[in-house]
């Protein structure tokens, strides 16, 4: 009698902990988290053609010119459109590849808020630029060719805004929303550096004539994204689900 009474005390207690074990289990039956890195480093590095060889498209009236000198007070519109396009494209096959994983494996994914956000933040980054294009942060001089970059002073909350209305800054934040569905703490961390050093590199102004200026901003996140997608790939667990 005793020993029934304690069996029926453990019952709800053992449930309890094979539920648990069992959403355990399912949360990393879910998680395909290489994909989405490889498919944000392929679009960093087709973006390096469309830096150097993209004309510059004046749509917002911003260039001025002196002699054989141009400068202009607005990222170019073509690169602005790429990220957008891109950044979209960019979810719809991270979506794909999520929908596949589950029907493969029998296990749905949320994977849906994370490419909603993903989607809302490329629109913001867009959005964003084309306002601070009419509403800038920075200082204007009036005379632009007059003025050194390294001379315009860059307060806390304009480097903040301009560095988070960044490509890499969006793909970070979307990241973080990630690590959060799949209740992935190693992407969290990843993430979290991530970010912090898109942010850095994007606030170095580099001084130089050449035309191929922009590869560190672009091939120091791809490489981390390559790096961490195959560490993601290599250390993937292979626990299956079990009922």
């Amino acid at each position: 009698m005793t020993h029934e009474s304690a069996s029926q005390a453990d019952n709800p207690h053992e449930l309890l902990a094979a539920v648990r074990d069992l959403t355990r289990q399912v949360r990393v039956a879910q998680r395909g988290t290489w994909f989405p890195l490889l498919v944000f480093a392929t679009i960093t590095l087709l973006a390096i053609p469309v830096y150097r060889y993209a004309p510059y498209l004046d749509l917002f009236d911003t260039c001025r010119s002196r002699g054989d000198q141009t400068v202009c007070a607005a990222p170019n519109p073509a690169e602005l459109g790429y990220w957008t396009v891109a950044l979209v494209l960019a979810y719809a096959v991270i979506a794909g590849f999520y929908v596949r994983q589950s029907r493969r494996r029998g296990v749905g994914t949320p994977v849906l808020p994370y490419v909603v956000v993903g989607v809302a933040l490329a629109v913001l980054m867009a959005a964003v630029s084309i306002w601070l294009t009419f509403h800038p942060l920075l200082p204007v001089p009036a005379d632009p060719f007059a003025v050194e970059p390294a001379d315009i002073e860059v307060g806390p909350a304009a480097w903040l805004v301009n560095g988070l209305a960044s490509p890499m800054a969006v793909i970070a934040l979307a990241l973080l929303v990630l690590a959060w569905v799949e209740r992935h703490w190693a992407l969290l961390a990843y993430s979290i550096v991530f970010l912090a050093t898109v942010m850095v590199i994007g606030g170095q102004v580099i001084h130089t004539t050449s035309r191929w200026f922009f590869l560190p901003h672009l091939l120091v996140p791809a490489a981390m994204l390559l790096l961490g997608a195959a560490a993601f790939a290599v250390f993937r667990p292979t626990t299956e689900v079990r009922a």
